[in-house]
Parts: structure tokens; C-alpha cells; sequence
């Protein structure tokens, strides 16, 4: 058998690469003839413009921010976010807090149960090494203060004590649990408490203003238990508070401030704002509840998918699936279409029933008249999509462009 030389390919920007897996596409159009659709972009005017959105808002209400990095696993963007004045970036696993570690990241948070024995390791030799690297990690259980026990006369892990709620993820149920864990916390060896941790996004409720409403109760009860605590001598006195998931966190603060809470000792986490969405997120923004002060977040995603076929009236098939996007809230939204060149840009109203692998499937009227008309084969449909998280976990190399679609930068994606 005689073997190529391997192409050096990237998925949706075709063979532009070179053999380093790069290329000096700047400026370059994003509909170049020798680009592969489907593909991700990433608006760059709508990523800083909320950026600056979300340090408006936790700077007017005089909390810091710590947003979470599994959205886009991107050093890239982490470093847009922390440039901009945010305190550190938040993982959800070793592996995630290796990349950004390995990306120069000073400060850190694992919003997570640490329990691994290599990876605890690794992160008492990145203290060891690095008297300013900074990286809290959770705790909810005995045995897992146990895992983290170490040697008294090292630098000590900092932990955060997590606190969850009947029916939701980890974290102890209760004061009296709370209570416990603290007072175990302070005979184990090695680690350091430093505050409280939660997350609240899977509180339920029958509205999104009432899911709100019982963000707020629960933070307030959070602030409440945290500070009697703090007054028993079992939680340090600067400890902070952290939590915030990317749907209620205008809640989660103004429960915490209610209860009595310092804002300068609470530590957001939401991260999905960095990119938004069209979907999950453009529902539950507090800015649709009217929340004072609120961030105006923009929709920076879009994925460009290719007509492939109209085989019957009022049926559109595109090139794009369940490989290229997510569709565990809900399946993607038609936006518009444009020729391949990326000339004219009209309106299409078609709807998304089905996602094959690599197929959507698209229905529209067949009868609408003028700028809603079908599409022609060849042509590109403009897709908004649904949580960020489970769609840019699909890609690697994305090519980050201005508001006349030409690639300012490709943005490295480390979920692989």
C-alpha cells in the first residue's frame, strides 16, 4: 500500500493550512472559494462588546468575576476576559485547568471535587513552584477533605466548602451538614478554607421569573448561613461566596447583598455570556426579566451551512448535524441565507424539525413570496444555535471575524 502525505486539515476551513496547522488568513474573506462549510464563527465585535457588558455590571455591583472556561476551553478568549479585569477563570476538570495552567493563567478556580491523586499532585507542585498562582477547589464530603489532606508543612490547598440544595448536584445538604464539613475541614491537614461554593442554575421553578425568585431565597438563606458561620469562627473572615451559573446570577447577587453578604467577597462564575446565544441563553438573560443594570448581551456564534438539496416543496437539507451542533436545549434557528460568495444576504423562514449526523432538515412554505422564498442549492444558511457549551465542544480551530465576515484571528478551542 502506498501511504499519502496527510493533508493538513481543519474542519470547515479546508485545506487554507499549512503543515504547521496554521495559516495567516487574516483579512481573508470567510467565503473564500477554497473555505469548507459547515463552519463556526465567532463575531469578535460581539464578544467585546460583552465583555465590557458583564465588567459593567459586576463593577456596579461591587463583585468580582471568575468566569467559567469550559464554555470555549480557550486561552485566548480567557485572556480577552482577564485583560479586561476579570479576577481568574474557572475549570470544571484537571484537564481544563492543565490547558489554561499551561496558557500562563494566574488565577484559577476548580468548580469542582478535586479527587484524583495525580491531579492533586500536579496542583501542589504548580503551588510549590508559583508562590502567585492561585487555585481554590471544591470540597462537600469527609473523604473528600481526606484526598485532599496533605503534608502541614507545605503550601496548602485552598478549599471552598460547597453547599448544594435537595434534588440539584453536589455539594452538602444542610446546615447541620455545612456545619460538620467545616468543622472536619479544620482538622485536616494541608488544605486552607477560604470561603463557601454553589450553584444554583438547577433550582426549579414554574416560570423564569419565579426560578429567579427562588435563586434570590436560596442565596439569601446561602448569605444568612455563611455569615453565622463566619461568627462561630468556623468559616475565615474574609471568605468568600462563590457561585453564579450563566441564567440567574443577577438573582444569585442581589440574594447574597440581601442577606447581608459583603459584595466584595462574592466570586461569579457565569461564563456562557462571553459568547451568548439565540436560543437557551436569549430566553433567560436577566435582561428578559427586566433586572436593573442587566448586561445587553449579543449572540456571537453563528455556524454557515451549505444547501445540499430542496428534493420537495417546503423541504430545505443543509450540511449540519448533530456533529457540528448542539441541540441538547434546542435545535438551532434559522437566521437567513446568502450566496456562497456571501453576497446578498436575505430573510428565509425556514424552521429546523430534525438533525441527522450531518443533516439538518429545514421546512419552510414553499408558496412565500419575495425575500422569504426557498433558497437555491449552493447556498449558505446563517444558523443561531442554543448553549454555547455543546456546540463549541464540536470544534477546534475557529476563525474569529469582523462585521464584514473577514478573519481577524483563528481562536484554538481545546476540547480534544
Amino acid at each position: 500500500m502506498i501511504e499519502s502525505a496527510p493533508l493538513r486539515l481543519t474542519k470547515g476551513l479546508g485545506p487554507s493550512l499549512d503543515d504547521a496547522g496554521t495559516a495567516d488568513l487574516h483579512g481573508t474573506s470567510l467565503f473564500a472559494a477554497d473555505r469548507d462549510f459547515p463552519q463556526l464563527t465567532l463575531d469578535e465585535s460581539a464578544i467585546a462588546h460583552n465583555i465590557a457588558q458583564m465588567m459593567t455590571y459586576v463593577r456596579s455591583r461591587g463583585v468580582a468575576l471568575a468566569p467559567h472556561g469550559k464554555t470555549a476551553m480557550s486561552p485566548a478568549l480567557a485572556w480577552r476576559q482577564m485583560d479586561a479585569g476579570a479576577w481568574g477563570i474557572t475549570a470544571a476538570t484537571p484537564t481544563q485547568l492543565r490547558v489554561y495552567r499551561a496558557a500562563g493563567l494566574p488565577r484559577l478556580l476548580l468548580a469542582n471535587q478535586l479527587v484524583e491523586p495525580g491531579a492533586i499532585a500536579w496542583l501542589r507542585g504548580e503551588l510549590a513552584a508559583d508562590a502567585e498562582f492561585t487555585c481554590p477547589v471544591y470540597a462537600d464530603s469527609f473523604d473528600g477533605l481526606a484526598l485532599l489532606a496533605g503534608p502541614a508543612d507545605q503550601r496548602p490547598l485552598d478549599v471552598l466548602l460547597e453547599v448544594g440544595h435537595p434534588g440539584g448536584r453536589t455539594g452538602v445538604r444542610g446546615a447541620d451538614a455545612l456545619r460538620a464539613l467545616t468543622e472536619q475541614a479544620a482538622r485536616t491537614p494541608g488544605i486552607r478554607v477560604v470561603g463557601i461554593a454553589t450553584y444554583e442554575g438547577t433550582l426549579a421553578g414554574d416560570t423564569e421569573t419565579a426560578k429567579a425568585d427562588n435563586v434570590r431565597d436560596f442565596a439569601r438563606e446561602l448569605a444568612a448561613l455563611t455569615l453565622a458561620l463566619h461568627d462561630e469562627g468556623l468559616l475565615p473572615e474574609d471568605g468568600i461566596v462563590s457561585l453564579g451559573g450563566s441564567a440567574y446570577f443577577d438573582a444569585a447577587v442581589d440574594g447574597l447583598i440581601d442577606g447581608g453578604f459583603p459584595a466584595a467577597r462574592i466570586l461569579l462564575r457565569s461564563g456562557a455570556y462571553l459568547t451568548h446565544d439565540d436560543g437557551l441563553y436569549a430566553r433567560t438573560t436577566p435582561l428578559t426579566r427586566a433586572s436593573a443594570g442587566s448586561p445587553e448581551l449579543r449572540s456571537a456564534i453563528r455556524v454557515w451551512a451549505p444547501v445540499l438539496s430542496i428534493p420537495e416543496p417546503g423541504l430545505v437539507i443543509a450540511l449540519c448535524g448533530r456533529r457540528d451542533v448542539g441541540f441538547d436545549q434546542d435545535l438551532p434557528v434559522v437566521l437567513g441565507v446568502r450566496g456562497r460568495d456571501g453576497s446578498a444576504p436575505r430573510a428565509f423562514a425556514g424552521r429546523i424539525e430534525q438533525l441527522a449526523d450531518q443533516h439538518a432538515f429545514i421546512r419552510f412554505d414553499a408558496d412565500a413570496p419575495g425575500e422569504t422564498a426557498a433558497p437555491r442549492v449552493g447556498d449558505l444558511l446563517e444558523l443561531g444555535i442554543s448553549h454555547p457549551c455543546t456546540t463549541l465542544d464540536r470544534w477546534g480551530l475557529v476563525p474569529l471575524v469582523d462585521d464584514d465576515l473577514r478573519i481577524r484571528e483563528l481562536i484554538r478551542l481545546h476540547f480534544t
